[in-house]
């Protein structure tokens, strides 16, 4: 695994997951940190806690140990002469890479790095030619940041009203997608989690705006007071999220990652959507009535939940129109 430090969306984010009681191990799966590095980030913050036993986590704390540390790195690196800076540029013109022309004088390649970036611009657009990667650009973030900041901005299923998680009102919906063979379509499915009844639609590919648009679609024809939240799964292809709730009118709320179970009433009934689709099955050449008529089947029959009503029946009375 790489060698990363946490910065201080990192430890924002981990001060929330600390207050959700999440455990070490799925803190660090969701930030894509080791587990060990984890622990030292909270011994590093670790302050006790007020007028209660055992310790928290203080992100200033965390912070002013960061900043000591890197004074004390920094100690060790040393401002390049001038005399330096002349045999560095030489060497780099010598199609030298900065990190061979670094061991030349000593110097690390780091170092050799941020002086080339300290130079005017320039003078940098000057050694390009030179360099095995001319396009040289400094690297602010990565994927795995800038996911967590997206993770960091989602509204999570701890904060779903419990007329959602209890089933006590209609119009609380659970998304995902389910795949074909060899990424040759998905189907998009909407499952209301009172009465089960299911939205299904088709997407040749998992994009997050192809899935926003469907996902609208399938929830324009339901009345106000049937779109009250919506909770999805961690895929890309939700990403397009807030697009989604401005225009549908719908809170978004989010399972934890590798919480599948978050959102059983739709994983159920993509387990028996399998049995109209199955996971072999090439999606090229489904059509419409045919992903109408599995979700008609599937709408109408009787569930034991219910008392063998039908999600149909059970909506029913919600609608105002038939459906």
């Amino acid at each position: 695994m790489a060698h990363t430090h946490f910065t201080r969306d990192d430890r924002i984010f981990l001060a929330k997951l600390i207050r959700e009681g999440l455990s070490v191990r799925s803190i660090a799966r969701i930030l894509g940190f080791h587990p060990s590095s984890v622990y030292r980030e909270l011994q590093r913050g670790q302050v006790p806690k007020l007028g209660k036993t055992g310790t928290g986590y203080s992100i200033t704390k965390a912070e002013k140990h960061k900043k000591e540390a890197r004074y004390k790195a920094n100690q060790q690196h040393r401002k390049l002469g001038e005399a330096e800076a002349t045999i560095l540029l030489n060497l780099i013109r010598q199609y030298y890479s900065p990190d061979q022309a670094g061991q030349a004088l000593g110097l690390s390649h780091s170092t050799v790095y941020r002086w080339l970036w300290s130079l005017p611009k320039q003078t940098l657009r000057g050694l390009w030619q030179y360099l095995r990667h001319p396009k040289l650009r400094r690297k602010y973030g990565t994927k795995r940041r800038e996911r967590q900041r997206e993770l960091a901005k989602k509204r999570w299923i701890d904060s779903r009203p419990e007329t959602a998680n209890k089933r006590l009102m209609c119009g609380h919906w659970e998304g995902d997608t389910v795949r074909g063979k060899g990424d040759s379509g998905y189907l998009v499915t909407l499952v209301e989690r009172k009465s089960g009844y299911a939205l299904v639609g088709f997407i040749p590919k998992a994009t997050k705006e192809a899935f926003c648009q469907e996902a609208l679609r399938l929830l324009a024809p339901l009345p106000k007071h049937l779109r009250r939240s919506i909770t999805l799964d961690n895929g890309t292809e939700m990403n397009n999220y807030e697009v989604l709730e401005k225009r549908s009118g719908a809170a978004v709320y989010f399972a934890h990652p590798y919480h599948s179970w978050e959102r059983g009433c739709n994983e159920n009934f993509n387990g028996l959507l399998r049995q109209f689709f199955p996971k072999q099955m090439n999606f090229e050449s489904i059509t419409k009535k045919q992903v109408d008529l599995a979700a008609n089947l599937l709408n109408t029959r009787p569930r034991k939940r219910h008392g063998y009503k039908s999600p149909a029946e059970l909506l029913q009375p919600y609608m105002g129109v038939a459906i």
